[in-house]
């Protein structure tokens, strides 16, 4: 690594602090995005405004100092702004060890969080629920159980918080780890604010994911699965109710519960809002239980759109979220009694993130995170009827930085004619008529979607290639979500098959427009993105490069060592494997042969989703078949990459890839 760059990564806390002194950068002055540029940015989440409608805290992640031969993950801590802008943010609440998750008592008074602090992370240290008073002085310790607290919500009347903890079990990892081995169940407790009083409310052999109290403090709504693995956790979540006077469950919900939904009790005490499956496939809708009689009212039925990080309005008329939409995320709301849908404003939020705003309940105020394409996620402050106003700039030397142009686009796929949606990054100093070399990226689930704001920097590779040369193509294709349910299912068992033919037709849309080079095309993607590029080079020999990562290459032998086996289930109704089985003609391994794109893979060697041996097998098969090919395992990395150290390794790996085979000799990076 060029000691320039360490000096810049090591000392990327001062950069950012000076930079927020800095008078702007005309356009002349600006330069092209690095992948330094994407580690090293603030990052807010969680906003929560007090009760009084004053203040705002948030989490604050700061990337902090590179050090030689340990992990760069950064640091949390909590911030504070006035919710009305008239100051700028602070530091408020920090330790050595991260802090996160904040939440006001019903009065304002106090401040709940998550932290480690007090041991280090390295020595085992859990994480329990910490209090401060509203100024941010006295933190005490709340809890001291020995599993791990993964959320906590007060309790409506203040004296109490319910939250869910794992089981310390116990268990050695250098002991045989035989399959009936018992996993950690999360089970749910209570606790006084004193802390004195600690009790178990959720029966003891139930596995708890998530929950919500009554209005009334007096029953709990959960989310619950028989056991902690993750088929159950996924596949067979149950809606109950519990009486938590007595750790019972009171009421069962038939509900077929959605992967990734919440569980929220409307204020009014009348109805529970959860995500229902929407079956064949892996889409789901959010819906509406009465509590009374367990109806089910489904919302935005038959509405092109997904919605995420769903909350009740105070009065319970309306249900406020992120609303994806083909390619853009605003914060909507939706009526509860007529299922009208208003925009509040753009957000370009994350569809899977969580606490991405908060509404004062009283006055319907909201402060949320909002972002695009060229500019990362601020907190802004929205009152009815008035223009969105900023209260953060967590990132000014971001003026520094040229951003390549997002255009969205449309096209038909050829077999059944129906419209696909994406959208797509020119590079910088883009000339019309120009041809030039473009990457296609596909994204993972596939029950998942590319959407227009900021780049994480680990898979969505767009403005760094856009500062490099190229254009980058972001299909949406079927299987994606922001377009309906239909949309979302229409590649169930089809894996390879139709959202391949839509993401091929796209990029010939591409070409036929005048934007791509067809002889400088590369493909790339992760996860479900892996499998379909490494699927799409084994059936046309367009594409000069790949960079694939976290795949799936043998859909039989994946079914055997993931831990998400039931998604060959749904997603194609295997096993039983036939004899001439689909999942093993849909697997990029069975056609290997004929791939003729050099192409780099890369996996962590602790992936549980997307094991390291599917990298393995089809690395090998794709040397054997006489194409260059590279792989590169990233060691502590799970099926998301948490050190910033392999992320950069990453994205220079990916540049000089793609430069190698896309670039014209003697071209610059």
């Amino acid at each position: 690594m060029p000691s320039g760059l360490k000096r810049a990564m090591v000392s990327s806390g001062l950069v950012l602090l000076a930079c927020s002194f800095a008078a702007p950068t005309s356009a002349s002055q600006r330069r092209g995005s690095t992948p330094l540029d994407f580690l090293t940015i603030r990052k807010a989440s969680s906003p929560q405004i007090s009760p009084d409608g004053e203040t705002v805290v948030f989490v604050l992640e700061e990337p902090g100092p590179q050090k030689d031969g340990q992990p760069w993950r950064g640091d949390q801590d909590l911030w504070r702004v006035p919710a009305d802008g008239s100051a700028p943010p602070q530091r408020w609440i920090s330790s050595p060890q991260k802090d996160w998750s904040p939440r006001w008592s019903p009065d304002g008074g106090t401040l709940a969080f998550l932290s480690k602090r007090g041991t280090g992370e390295s020595n085992g240290s859990t994480t329990q629920i910490f209090l401060s008073d509203s100024s941010g002085a006295g933190v005490r310790q709340l809890t001291g159980v020995g599993g791990e607290i993964s959320a906590f919500r007060w309790a409506p009347d203040g004296s109490s918080l319910a939250f869910l903890a794992s089981d310390d079990l116990n268990h050695s990892d250098s002991a045989p780890h035989p399959s009936n081995r018992p996993l950690p169940l999360t089970k749910l407790y209570q606790v006084s604010v004193s802390g004195e009083e600690v009790m178990l409310i959720s029966p003891s052999g139930l596995n708890v994911i998530d929950f919500d109290w009554s209005p009334d403090g007096s029953r709990i709504a959960a989310l619950t699965s028989p056991t902690a693995k993750v088929p159950d956790l996924v596949s067979a979540r149950q809606l109950v109710i519990i009486d938590p006077s007595l750790a019972e469950v009171e009421r069962r919900f038939p509900n077929r519960i959605g992967w990734d939904s919440p569980v929220l009790w409307s204020p009014d005490g009348e109805l529970i809002h959860v995500d229902v499956w929407r079956s064949p496939g892996d889409a789901w809708s959010p819906a509406f239980i009465s509590v009374s009689d367990g109806q089910t009212q489904v919302l935005l039925d038959g509405v092109r759109a997904t919605i995420g990080d769903t909350r009740w309005s105070a009065d319970s008329r309306f249900l406020f979220g992120q609303l994806l939409e083909g390619n853009q995320t605003s914060l909507a709301r939706i009526e509860r009694e007529t299922g009208a849908i208003q925009r509040l404003t753009p957000s370009g939020a994350r569809l899977f993130e969580k606490g991405t705003y908060t509404a004062h309940d009283s006055s319907g105020r909201v402060v949320l995170l909002k972002a695009s394409a060229s500019a990362p996620p601020d907190l802004w402050f929205v009152d009815s009827g008035q223009a969105p106003k900023q209260l953060t700039r967590l990132n000014p030397q971001i003026d520094q930085i040229r951003f390549g142009e997002v255009r969205e686009l449309q096209w038909r796929n050829p077999d059944d004619g129906q419209t696909v949606h994406g959208f797509f990054v020119l590079p910088l100093d883009y000339q019309s008529g120009r041809r030039y070399p473009m990457v296609t990226i596909l994204h993972g689930g596939p029950t998942s979607a590319w959407q227009i704001g900021w780049s994480d920097g680990f898979t969505d590779w767009g403005q760094v290639l856009a500062a490099n040369g190229y254009i980058t193509f972001f299909p949406n294709v079927r299987g994606s979500l922001g377009a309906g349910v239909d949309y979302a299912n229409a590649n169930t068992g089809d894996l390879g098959g139709i959202d391949y033919v839509d993401a091929i037709s796209g990029v010939d849309e591409m070409v036929s427009q005048g934007f791509a080079d067809p002889k400088r095309l590369g493909v790339g993607g992760y996860s479900y993105g892996g499998y379909l590029s490494s699927w799409s080079i084994t059936q046309t020999t367009r594409f000069k490069a790949a960079v694939s990562g976290g795949i799936l290459a043998d859909l039989i032998s994946f079914y055997g060592t993931t831990d998400i086996p039931q998604y060959l289930t749904i997603h194609l109704g295997e096993p039983p494997f036939p004899e001439q089985s689909l999942a093993w003609q849909r697997s990029p391994l069975k056609h290997a042969s004929k791939v003729t794109t050099p192409v780099l893979f890369y996996v962590g060697d602790s992936d549980q989703r997307t094991p390291p041996g599917q990298v393995h097998q089809m690395h090998r098969a794709v040397e054997d078949a006489g194409v260059t090919a590279f792989k590169v395992i990233y060691p502590g990395e799970g099926h998301g990459f948490v050190d910033r150290n392999n992320q950069l390794d990453l994205m220079q790996r990916m540049l000089a890839w793609y430069g190698r085979y896309l670039l014209p000799a003697g071209a610059s990076q």
